[in-house]
Order: C-alpha cells, then structure tokens, then sequence
C-alpha cells in the first residue's frame, strides 16, 4: 500500500483490526455532478432532509444521482470494510433511515412488532431514545480507509474486546477522563457507532441485533465509531500507550 494513502495515517488503529479496514463514513453537502446544498437543488435536499429517502431522490430529477441503496447501511459498512464504496441518498433499514436523517417516520411500531420490547410504551421509549443525524447532506459515503482522500465524519473499526480497550485507554490518555457507555442494543452502526461518534466523538457498542443478524461480523467482535477528529487523538495516543501484556 501507498505510503501517501490515508490508510498509512492511521497504522496504528489499522492493525487493531485483524480482519478488513476501518470503514470511513462521510455526509457529503456536494455530490460530483455539481449540486450543492444551498443550489436550487439544494434548497430541494434541504427542504426535505428530515423527510422521506425517496421523497430526496424523487426532487433531485437526475438519474446520476445516487439511489436508496437496497442494502442495510450495517450491511453496507460490512462490505466497505472488505474493500467496496458505495454513495448512498438511502438505505433498506426503517429505524437505519430514522436514524440517520433520511426518515421522519419512528421505528416505534417496528419496535412493538419485534418482540424485543415489554409493550406499546417500552417500544415507543426505545425509538425515542435513538440518535439522530441533523446535520444537512446531500449522500453519504461508504468506504474503506484505504480509498479516502483524507477526511471523514466517523471511522468505524470491528474489534475484539482487548483491542477495543486499547482504544478507550488511548481516549483517557490525555486528561484520564472515562468513557460513558451509551448503548441499548438497537441502531448499533448507524445510531451508536455513527451519529454517536459523529456528535460525541466515539460511540462503543455491543452490535444489535439487526447488524449481527444482516451484516455478518463476529460474534467476539465490538463495533467501535470515532469522529474524525477523535482518530487523530485516538491515533497518537496508542502509539504511546504500553501494550497490554508488556
């Protein structure tokens, strides 16, 4: 690999990961064909950020325009991380969409009708608790750490629990603050380990059962979200923490 390629940036959370790449997400405000929130199109994005994918897509009139993607965007993480990238305006997963901003529809009735709640009121608490994107974007972008031009909104790593210590003990190093852990097992990769870690700087979560069910990783494995500015700190800290068996 390239030492000039963004992957060499980051070595030292690279080898974190035994398996794949860290997986850059990025909410881009500008797609290649030219359009831009804040163009007439998009005034059209804009207007309808908090709205349906579909209703996005429909105002956009441009068959270059990316699609809603037929894939769950955990399912989408999965594959970048073994090497593909993907320019979504939507993905398959309704709480997914709730979460990140392409829905205003709640997952409260999902929720009811997937068993995983007591009742009515358990189900409409869980999807009130979830976190969202607000910010403004035209697509996001899906793709391994290796094909990115340099910056990002969240990394998001697959780790086996000693080295997702690590990570938090790099988060510690500076100011020996702790990590809050904030997680309830639901909207795993788009809630906890993105818009998470886009807003609070790492989202740390145990999967849910949707992305462990779809997108495939291991079971012994913890999926992990950093903002791009929590990646540098977290980047040069480890390259200072002991290792854990010296």
């Amino acid at each position: 690999m390239h030492d000039q390629s963004p992957f060499s940036k980051y070595p030292e959370l690279s080898r974190l990961m035994e398996t794949g790449e860290p997986v850059c997400v990025t909410f881009e405000t500008e797609h290649e064909i030219g359009r831009k929130v804040g163009s007439k199109a998009g005034h059209e994005i804009e207007k309808n950020i908090e709205g349906e994918a579909e209703e996005r897509v429909a105002n956009i009139g441009d068959e270059r325009f990316p699609e809603k993607s037929r894939f769950l965007f955990c399912e989408l993480v999965q594959k970048a991380r073994m090497g593909e990238e993907f320019l979504i305006s939507g993905q398959s997963c309704s709480p997914g969409d709730y979460v990140l901003g392409f829905s205003e529809k709640s997952p409260a009735a999902y929720y009811q009708n997937s068993g995983r709640y007591k009742d009515s009121q358990a189900a409409e608490n869980a999807a009130l608790s979830l976190p969202r994107l607000k910010k403004k974007f035209c697509v996001i972008r899906v793709e391994p750490l290796s094909l990115n031009k340099g910056s990002f909104d969240v990394l998001i790593l697959f780790l086996k629990p000693e080295k997702a210590m690590r990570i938090v003990q790099a988060s510690a190093y500076s100011k020996g603050k702790r990590t809050v852990l904030d997680t309830m097992g639901a909207a795993s990769i788009c809630g906890d380990c993105t818009v998470l870690a886009y807003k609070q700087g790492m989202g740390l979560s145990f999967g849910c059962k949707g992305s462990r069910k779809h997108s495939g990783y291991e079971d012994f494995e913890v999926p992990l979200g950093l903002s791009f500015e929590k990646t540098a700190e977290i980047e040069e800290a480890l390259s200072t923490l002991p290792e854990t068996r010296e």
